[in-house]
């Protein structure tokens, strides 16, 4: 669930998950500091992530999402899993703003990564063999 919903939300979304995690979703990886202001939010996007992760800590969610740039600021208030999407093996954005390697990613602290495009579109077997060598 966004945790742009607040805390309140957030809180009663935990409430009711039960035995199902709840994992919060903080600024989307195609945002960048331009399309934050665009949309109304005059923070930076490392602070306006770490203020996200505060309340996902605060409403005991199960895990989160953020880029993988931002990893190291959130698990300084948050230190459950870490999901970070905007992972690419090289130059290929696509719609991503705030991308990183699989490598740095790990490096960062990530505990899983999301790996769509730069693995589904093209030879997809070629595609995960890319992968492996760049965790290597």
């Amino acid at each position: 669930m966004h945790i742009s919903s607040g805390l309140e939300a957030l809180k009663a979304a935990k409430k009711v998950s039960g035995r199902t995690k709840l994992v919060g979703v903080t600024i989307l990886t195609s945002l960048d500091h331009k399309a934050l202001n665009e949309i109304g939010f005059n923070k930076d996007v490392k602070k306006l992530v770490y203020q996200q992760a505060k309340l996902a800590n605060k409403a005991k969610l199960d895990a989160i999402v953020c880029s993988a740039q931002e990893v190291k600021i959130v698990r300084k208030v948050f230190k459950k899993e870490i999901i970070t999407p905007g992972i690419r093996f090289n130059s290929k954005l696509n719609d991503q703003k705030r991308v990183l390697t699989p490598k740095q990613a790990y490096k960062n602290g990530s505990d899983w990564l999301v790996i769509g495009r730069p693995i589904t579109k093209g030879n997809i077997k070629n595609n995960i063999q890319a992968l492996i060598n760049h965790l290597n």
